[in-house]
């Protein structure tokens, strides 16, 4: 009995060791903080979500997913136009779009690198993630800044009359209505989580050791 109970004291010690570490750890801070925040706007009153059916017309059923509907629990939809909420999608998708590209590149450039170098400075020797913004040379960020500048102002043109988001670019087989929504649902919802993952990748970029790889595990 005694070993029993000195076994269940030391159990409980480590448990209680476990949450001291988890809350007064500030990352763990954070994301209780954003979690809160998350769940107070996912069970707002139930006014908003039946308020917002008039404004879901103009987006149409893309992205409306229950358990929140339609999400907007700041009321950025309120009062705006048809036009500015197909603004509003317009950049969802596209902030979506960078995202999943972003995430893939971040993941990707801790595996390998191409190989070459930019004005001697090889492709190798660039550090992965935030630390590269210091690494990039001049001639570097002008490339850069000008395959932005062209594909925002040439090379990305909205379909006129079509939806948010199409330019052109798709050349398979005609969808009906329910497939299409269906896959413009994945596309919101893919872009979503990828703008939720590249800020997590950047957060733990700038926290994480200098040196560290970005696939490093910690342990209690």
């Amino acid at each position: 009995k005694i070993l029993v109970k000195l076994y269940t004291t030391h159990q409980t010690i480590a448990i209680f060791a476990i949450i001291n570490h988890l809350i007064y750890n500030k990352m763990f801070k954070v994301i209780v903080l954003l979690a809160s925040l998350l769940s107070v706007a996912a069970f707002a009153p139930v006014r908003m979500v039946k308020s917002s059916s008039l404004r879901m017309s103009a987006l149409g059923e893309e992205g409306v997913l229950p358990p929140t509907g339609f999400w907007d629990p700041l009321g950025l939809s309120v009062g705006q136009t048809d036009e500015t909420l197909l603004k509003y999608r317009a950049a969802e998708l596209k902030h979506g779009r960078v995202a999943q590209l972003a995430v893939i590149g971040y993941i990707a450039q801790e595996i390998a690198r191409l190989p070459g170098d930019l004005n001697g400075v090889p492709f190798t020797s660039i550090p992965n993630g935030v630390a590269a913004l210091s690494a990039i040379p001049a001639f570097g960020w002008f490339q850069i800044g000008a395959s932005l500048g062209y594909w925002e102002i040439f090379g990305w043109k909205q379909v006129e009359g079509s939806t948010p988001g199409d330019f052109g670019f798709y050349s398979g087989k005609p969808l009906s209505s329910e497939e299409l929504t269906t896959l413009k649902t994945k596309e919101l919802q893919n872009g979503r989580i990828a703008m939720l993952a590249i800020a997590e990748l950047l957060t733990h970029d700038i926290a994480k050791p200098a040196g560290e790889s970005l696939f490093t595990i910690h342990h209690f």
